[in-house]
């Protein structure tokens, strides 16, 4: 709670445990899925309701398992991609339907297959940056706009930095 600068202990996640798992959320819900736990890749999907403080689990990730995936909302939607799964790395690209519960494979990720890349959203227009095939790299500062009206992707000027993996990206005020 920001405005008394305090946590509170909240529902465990149902899921179990794992790692380099994939988040986002949609209007007063909050949806994580996929990771791995060191030993198996997931392809499981969890919804959690602060309301009822009740994790659900909702239709599996329309993809395959894998971790190190991306995820952002834009408007009723929620939108996961990228990530590593038993084959390699990957840049195929999925919409959630909250209301349907269900999955809809999209235009694949614009830039080359990857893991562990920053996602956000601004407006109607979703974000994808950075990331890595590999440790040790190659390392990616490439940035990527995707449109969900014409379910494509264009590429942006690139991230200012060096090129990195794992970052975070957000987005405040439109920027």
């Amino acid at each position: 709670d920001p405005d008394s600068d305090t946590w509170t202990q909240k529902a465990d996640f149902g899921g179990g445990i794992t790692g380099f798992t994939v988040s986002f959320s949609i209007s007063s819900k909050g949806y994580i899925g996929t990771g791995y736990d060191w030993t198996n890749m997931y392809k499981d999907f969890w919804e959690y309701d602060p309301a009822t403080n009740i994790w659900t689990q909702k239709a599996d990730f329309g993809g395959t398992a894998r971790f190190g995936s991306v995820g952002f909302s834009i408007g009723s939607k929620g939108y996961i991609g990228t990530g590593k799964d038993s084959t390699g790395y990957t840049q195929d690209f999925w919409e959630y339907d909250p209301f349907t519960d269900s999955w809809t494979q999209k235009a694949n990720f614009g830039g080359s297959a990857r893991r562990y890349a920053a996602g956000f959203s601004i407006g109607s227009k979703g974000y994808i940056g950075t990331g890595e095939t590999g440790w040790g790299g190659p390392y990616y500062q490439d940035f990527w706009e995707y449109d969900t009206i014409s379910n494509s992707w264009t590429q942006k000027a690139d991230f200012g930095g060096t090129a990195r993996s794992m970052a975070v990206g957000i987005s405040i005020g439109g920027k």
